[in-house]
């Protein structure tokens, strides 16, 4: 059986579509949606999750494919995730059912804390990030390793987030408009998550765009694979001053800047 007696589980639905999410914290922290990447909801993304409550926060990891707490497994669960009536709509770069009930979620994480929240996509949903931050509950995207099935065709599928170009354009708009910096997390010779991608990223937000290259050449003084593609779960090395437990705490300070604790408030509150 998972793992994940410390979790709560809980159904939540929105438009017809229904899944379980499973929450570690309480209502009185900053809430951080995690999307789950292939092949699934891991046993290093749920260490992930706790090691981010850890921290102080309070993390909804939906399972949007896949089983909680299970081995990892490339290529696990790809050809599900093609016939999903609520992804395969992203395959052709428009707008899906599964990124409608993400903002819900969120929406509904943000009724629970009490504040805005963050939302971490990874490899397949590391494009989601974008498409959330449409939503005003959102105030702390990161886009880490953003993989796309159709990216090693083209120069213009290597640049593409496999979101719509009208989600991309909303997202773009309101982090300008509002001052709302991204952070984006990839391993220099990632091939599913290529240089062009930060690249037209950088392009279109500008200053706003917090990007975190880790080197992964062939002799990196870290030793880092060339391969190397989850910078926070399969390939994070809890090591002080390794490059991805540098990117982790990049990550934390990023959340903490963005998503006010409620000790914080209740300290202001009390100096007033």
């Amino acid at each position: 059986m998972p793992d994940m007696d410390d979790f709560q589980a809980f159904e939540f639905s929105y438009d017809g579509l229904s899944k379980p999410v499973f929450k570690l914290g309480s209502d009185d922290q900053p809430a951080v949606l995690i999307m789950i990447e292939l092949p699934g909801m891991t046993r290093h993304t749920v260490e992930f999750a706790r090691r981010l409550n850890r921290e102080g926060y309070t993390i909804y990891l939906p399972l949007l494919f896949g089983k909680p707490d299970s081995p990892y497994e490339p290529g696990r669960n790809l050809f599900k995730i093609c016939i999903q009536k609520e992804f395969n709509l992203l395959a052709h770069n428009k707008p899906s059912q599964v990124t409608e009930w993400l903002r819900a979620l969120c929406r509904e994480m943000q009724k629970q804390s009490g504040g805005p929240v963050g939302a971490i996509g990874m490899c397949f949903t590391g494009g989601f990030a974008l498409s959330l931050l449409i939503d005003e509950a959102v105030a702390a995207p990161v886009v880490s390793q953003p993989g796309y099935a159709r990216g090693f065709l083209t120069k213009k599928g290597r640049a593409d987030l496999g979101i719509p170009d009208s989600e991309l354009d909303q997202a773009v708009s309101r982090s300008l408009n509002e001052n709302i910096p991204v952070l984006g997390l990839r391993f220099t010779h990632d091939v599913i998550c290529p240089k062009a991608r930060f690249d037209a990223l950088e392009q279109r937000l500008g200053k706003n765009f917090i990007r975190i290259d880790i080197d992964s050449s062939l002799r990196n003084p870290h030793k880092i694979p060339v391969y190397a593609h989850s910078v926070l779960t399969v390939d994070y090395q809890d090591k002080e001053g390794h490059p991805t437990r540098l990117a982790y705490e990049r990550l934390v300070a990023f959340l903490n800047e963005r998503l006010p604790h409620a000790s914080s408030s209740k300290i202001a509150e009390t100096s007033v």
